[in-house]
């Protein structure tokens, strides 16, 4: 009996173990991973879609450039606890490099579809408007938290009861106050935090009463990037001083009044959901991308290093501590995962960026940089901050038209990043655009953080209004002769690729043309090596050995370039003369042999560059 007891119960716990814990369902550019649950999981997601369409209709639409977003919706308080920004928090909002990221707790009940629709619409926010007040922020998301559609009509402006409660409990903050606040300063302090989040909802429950309510917050953003200070845009905004608002919005909060309003346009069909299980490793990686993405480093990495011990190989793993170890400035670590991540097949677009940022930083080619940048926005078009640095690099090649190009799809993405604008603005200054420099320029200022951007977005005003425009004279227009071909160079050699050597700003192809015979063809412009073959657009790049070496044939441009002719073998050193006889001794006897010391190993010669590599072809 006691064995049959210890079987059944070894039975349950494996039946435990192997069922699958975590789901993932996705709908569009929309995916949530959770271990709370399919069913959960579907419910969060569809509100969520529900809360995108009617936003839409509302003429709140998501940009076409938003970035993908994945939801994680974790079932334990432990695994939220490295996201928790304050006590009662329940969910986060988080841009990240290459997709957006919504963070809940699943509460098993409503609070968890409420956190769900306040962090939503924070991310509407970060891709659609300069930034607000704080207040008015999180007023926003909590005034819209409680959305209902009713058939046709939405209704909105329901009172959240933990809201009520802490404006019963406790006196509200006079407006300067309120206007002042700063996240840093009351995430710390639940109860400063408690009612900082009911006096918002508050305030903004009171402002959105009234007729024309977006036009006014409009008129107030508007007057608050144009410089002025808040309590005098604030009246002049809404018709009333910020602390009359704040004694009647104290009135208002015990009777709260939602309102319905008229779906504007039709509601958008949600898209067919993709339910299925998610694997180990998928699970672990989502939680690790999360936390990095989140700026938890220590929690990243122990899980990083966790996952890494069962799958050392992986390169979404990989490229994950190769990110840690760039964060710590830890180069050699970064370039060994790194590269090893690219030498996977088909990298993804964040493994290319963290690669490119990695070259950068040790001032390696910029031709490879610009060439990672561009492998890692075709993969993933909403690559901010790459769409960002390809635009710095075009500007330091004075390409300012390919510059505002890139530059103004960083702007589009990330419209709240005061360092794309200013770049945009320079620009359009350096391609003799003055009025979209000047607006460029205005929106740097407008979205600047810290004193430092609005030093450079100031500077940059000032440059614009001093600066005399010269448009560039217009080149006369182009004729393509009727043979034009791309560059040919004027020799070319086969053999195997082996080595990508990028020890310096000129990268040196090795090809080995027969064993133990190798020559070298250089470039410092890797972006403009035409690839031919099958494979040319599919070979990534990786700097060191290649392996497996591809057979490859490589034209080149031979003139002014010393070394030795194509296919002449490299020269041995020369050999020392032979050592002269010893005499024989007194005795007639000769002396008995010594050991030759050995010769000296010739120095190894280094292969012979043979010129600059114009076109390479993957046999």
């Amino acid at each position: 009996m006691t064995k049959l007891i210890a079987f059944l119960t070894l039975a349950a716990s494996l039946s435990a173990w192997a069922e699958p814990r975590w789901h993932r369902v996705q709908s569009g550019r929309w995916e949530l991973y959770t271990d709370a649950g399919e069913k959960p999981g579907s419910a969060v997601l569809r509100q969520i879609l529900e809360m995108e369409n009617v936003f839409g209709a509302m003429a709140l639409p998501l940009p076409e450039s938003t970035p993908p977003i994945r939801v994680v919706l974790l079932k334990n308080s432990k695994d939220f606890a490295p996201f928790r920004r304050g006590e009662n928090n329940t969910g986060l909002y988080q841009a990240g490099a290459d997709r957006d990221y919504i963070i809940l707790l699943d509460t098993k009940g409503e609070e968890t579809i409420r956190a769900a629709r306040h962090e939503f619409v924070h991310l509407v926010l970060n891709h659609t408007s300069a930034p607000l007040p704080l207040w008015l922020e999180e007023g926003l998301a909590e005034y819209f938290s409680t959305l209902q559609r009713k058939g046709d009509k939405v209704v909105v402006g329901r009172a959240p009861t933990t809201r009520v409660e802490a404006l019963a409990a406790g006196e509200m903050d006079p407006a300067m106050q309120l206007s002042a606040r700063r996240e840093s300063q009351f995430f710390s302090d639940p109860s400063v935090t408690s009612t900082f989040y009911a006096q918002s909802w508050a305030l903004t429950h009171l402002l959105m009463q009234a007729p024309g309510a977006r036009q006014k917050i409009q008129q107030f953003g508007g007057l608050l990037r144009a410089g002025v200070e808040q309590t005098v845009a604030f009246q002049q905004a809404f018709g009333r001083t910020a602390e009359q608002a704040v004694r009647e919005a104290r009135r208002m909060a015990g009777n709260p009044v939602p309102t319905a309003e008229s779906a504007l346009g039709a509601i958008a069909q949600i898209s067919a959901f993709q339910p299925r299980e998610a694997s180990e490793i998928e699970a672990r990686l989502v939680r690790a991308e999360a936390l990095l993405a989140a700026d938890r480093l220590a929690a990243a990495e122990a899980l990083y290093t966790e996952t890494a011990k069962l799958w050392p190989e992986d390169p979404d793993v990989l490229t994950g501590l190769g990110t840690l170890a760039l964060r710590k400035s830890d180069h050699a670590g970064a370039r060994q995962y790194l590269e090893r991540a690219l030498a996977a097949k088909n990298p993804k677009a964040t493994t290319y960026f963290e690669y490119a940022m990695l070259i950068r930083d040790t001032r390696g080619p910029e031709a490879l940089v610009v060439d990672s940048l561009t492998k890692a926005v075709q993969q993933n078009p909403s690559l901010a901050e790459a769409w960002y640095l390809l635009g710095a690099s075009m500007m330091r090649q004075a390409r300012p038209a390919d510059a505002i190009d890139a530059l103004k799809r960083a702007a589009a993405i990330l419209p709240r990043q005061s360092p794309f604008w200013e770049a945009l603005g320079r620009a359009y200054l350096d391609d003799a655009q003055r009025e979209p420099a000047r607006d460029a320029a205005q929106k740097a200022s407008q979205t600047a953080r810290t004193p430092e951007q609005s030093a450079m977005a100031q500077g940059l005003i000032r440059e614009i209004e001093t600066t005399p425009i010269n448009r560039p004279p217009k080149k006369p227009p182009v004729t393509t002769p009727q043979g034009w071909q791309e560059a040919k160079g004027d020799s070319s050699v086969a053999g195997t690729l082996v080595l990508l050597d990028c020890a310096t700003a000129t990268i040196g192809f090795h090809i080995e043309i027969k064993p133990g015979q190798r020559v070298v063809l250089t470039t410092a412009k890797l972006n403009q090596v035409t690839l031919k073959g099958k494979s040319g657009q599919k070979r990534e790049f990786v700097c060191g050995p290649q392996k497996p070496a591809p057979a490859v044939e490589a034209g080149y441009n031979s003139s002014g370039v010393a070394g030795q002719a194509q296919g002449e073998p490299a020269k041995a050193a020369p050999s020392l003369p032979p050592a002269p006889a010893k005499a024989a001794t007194k005795s007639g006897k000769k002396a008995p042999p010594k050991k030759a010391a050995p010769p000296p190993k010739p120095k190894p010669v280094p292969p012979p560059v043979l010129g600059e590599l114009v076109w390479l072809e993957f046999k």
